[in-house]
């Protein structure tokens, strides 16, 4: 699932932009002013460079710093792609964008809609190329499966895809990325705050049973070995 970044100074334009993206089908993160207050240019740069964004969504008019320098200091050290968004919409600073590493430039105010289109135009230019990459084969439980990193899709051999939800999805990433170790539930659970997932051990355990369920149906049985009192492996 695509990552969208907002960086944005405006509350309520910024607010409302998450709920639209996630409404469509994008996680969303809204990095507010509260959140880069104080920094330095080098320290929002580590930021965003630390969100695991899939794009950016960045506003030139930034109380404290020059969007156009952060979207250059951004593009030294990211091939993330980078949207400017902005009230000046003189050709000048739109020039200047591109220039610095921007792929698009969207002028306020903007239809959302279309933001959305040129969003999606970008995302599909950007990682085309790397679609036929975006899955990986895996083993586990003595059987092969195939998830779909873009889509957070599992499916194997003579099956149809089954769709993982944002939680279940991280959860598989994070025991495959340990694949015969345990990973206890604090770790996962660490890891899904992190994620801004916010689950306690009740909802771990749904999810859990949840993620076993749709292993089977693509015919992994077993894969997920619960450790009483240590946590799950993947075998």
């Amino acid at each position: 699932m695509y990552r969208i970044g907002i960086l944005e100074d405006d509350l309520k334009i910024g607010s409302e932009l998450k709920i639209f993206l996630e409404k469509n089908g994008y996680e969303a993160e809204f990095i507010t002013p509260e959140r880069y207050a104080g920094m330095s240019e080098d320290e929002m740069t580590d930021l965003l460079l630390e969100a695991d964004l899939s794009l950016l969504l960045l506003d030139i008019s930034l109380p404290g710093f020059d969007g156009i320098r952060i979207c250059k200091a951004f593009r030294d050290h990211s091939g993330v792609p980078v949207i400017m968004i902005t009230s000046d919409n003189s050709e000048l600073t739109e020039l200047i964008s591109i220039q610095s590493g921007a792929d698009d430039f969207v002028p306020k105010p903007f239809n959302t809609r279309i933001l959305l289109a040129r969003i999606e135009s970008v995302l599909k230019r950007v990682y085309a190329s790397a679609a036929a990459d975006a899955k990986e084969i895996r083993t586990a439980g003595g059987k092969t499966f195939r998830i779909d990193l873009s889509k957070g899709r599992i499916s194997s051999e003579g099956t149809e895809e089954v769709e993982l939800t944002k939680n279940e999805f991280h959860i598989l990433r994070l025991l495959m990325a340990q694949q015969g170790s345990i990973v206890s539930r604090d770790k996962i659970m660490e890891e899904l705050w992190d994620n801004e997932a916010f689950v306690d051990d009740n909802t771990l355990t749904v999810n859990m049973t949840r993620l076993k369920s749709k292993l089977e149906q693509i015919g992994i049985s077993d894969a997920i070995t619960t450790k009483r009192g240590m946590g799950y492996l993947l075998n």
